[in-house]
């Protein structure tokens, strides 16, 4: 049987925080969430607060965490099919008959 991946939304990423912040394990919360560990631990990874000049205020905030994968989605995403044929045109030498 084929699993779809869903994304985290913003309630999972509050309840990692308030987990996180329990100091629960990562494999009690992925067990809470129904989730694979590998995903808590890449989220807590990725998604994680670094200040480099105060690092009190390091750590991971769900609210911080959804605009920085929403930003990154953002960013990775291939041409969309508009911009791809734009480009071609750019790019391409067209002769006159």
């Amino acid at each position: 049987m084929a699993y779809a991946y869903l994304h985290l939304d913003l309630d999972e990423r509050r309840r990692i925080y308030r987990l996180h912040a329990k100091k629960l394990s990562v494999d009690a919360i992925a067990r809470e969430l129904g989730r694979h560990r590998s995903a808590i631990f890449r989220e807590l990874r990725r998604n994680a607060w670094v200040d480099p000049e105060h690092k009190a205020y390091d750590g991971y905030f769900p609210v911080t965490a959804q605009d920085l994968t929403r930003d990154r989605r953002r960013r990775q995403r291939k041409l969309s099919p508009s911009r791809a044929i734009s480009r071609i045109a750019r790019t391409a030498k067209v002769e006159a008959p």
